[in-house]
């Protein structure tokens, strides 16, 4: 699975659990305050104000590649 910004942040933790430490260490909480996911991880990405969502996107496949083995 390639994740793009318009992947669902569920689809990606759904199938990737692991990857909830890669967001909270980057400084994104895929959670709203009411507990609900956003749509999708672009969606995220610009609630939370990072500023390079591609290079975000990139490092998070990397990891994805790293715990896939």
């Amino acid at each position: 699975m390639t994740v793009t910004l318009d992947t669902l942040v569920e689809e990606i933790l759904n199938k990737f659990p692991e990857t909830m430490s890669f967001f909270i260490e980057n400084g994104v909480s895929p959670f709203s305050c009411s507990g609900a996911y956003p749509s999708s991880l672009g969606e995220l990405l610009k609630r939370t104000g990072k500023e390079d969502a591609e290079e975000f996107v990139r490092k998070l496949n990397e990891y994805i590649q790293n715990i896939s083995g």
